[in-house]
């Protein structure tokens, strides 16, 4: 005996209306769990981009960013203050503008005197993997670690003396956009001319 398509329709619809419920049970199960890794990925930039997370479990980068990452201010933007023993030693300052794909997002540390930066750290990026999605490997990351900066002086890619940075190969956009956001951070947030 055949079954018709009016039991084809309604096996269907009942198919779907488990599998909808089941997704839904399992993403509000879940959820708590994607909001604390979220946080904790977060949390693990910003101490990354201020040199603090080398070697940190999971578990020490809740304690350490508690004990030294609070929220603040520089000029008047809104950005994470590292602090030890009462004295200011870093600014974890966001970042974001667009890539070759897609929007670039991450944080740059710069030193409590503002003379030079602590590290860049990528959150998010839609570059093409292998060429502009490289900027997220360490070799690219680390040049910028002990760069020195000063109010008025962008930096760019090349031997400078006292420090080099090296643009990626074959991606020269991604490269472009990466050191457009590290100027426009360096010039409107921590060297605000406005508030100067």
């Amino acid at each position: 005996m055949k079954k018709g398509h009016i039991y084809t329709l309604l096996f269907m619809v009942a198919l779907t209306g488990v599998l909808v419920f089941a997704l839904a049970f399992a993403y509000e199960g879940l959820k708590p769990g994607i909001a604390g890794h979220a946080r904790l990925r977060e949390r693990r930039a910003v101490l990354d981009s201020l040199g603090l997370a080398q070697g940190l479990s999971d578990g020490e980068v809740d304690e350490a960013f508690e004990r030294l990452v609070k929220p603040g201010e520089l000029n008047g933007h809104e950005v994470y203050v590292y602090e030890e023993g009462g004295q200011t030693l870093g600014y974890a300052v966001p970042i974001t503008g667009p890539g070759l794909w897609g929007s670039i997002s991450g944080y740059l540390g710069v030193k409590g005197d503002l003379s030079g930066l602590l590290g860049l750290v990528f959150t998010s990026q839609n570059e093409t993997p292998g060429l502009g999605g490289r900027i997220e490997e360490p070799q690219y990351k680390e040049q910028f670690r002990g760069v020195p900066v000063s109010a008025g002086s962008p930096l760019s890619y090349g031997d400078h003396g006292d420090y080099r940075v090296d643009a990626v190969t074959g991606a020269t956009q991604t490269s472009k956009a990466v050191l457009s956001m590290v100027n426009r951070a360096l010039d409107a947030v921590i060297f605000d001319k406005e508030a100067n």
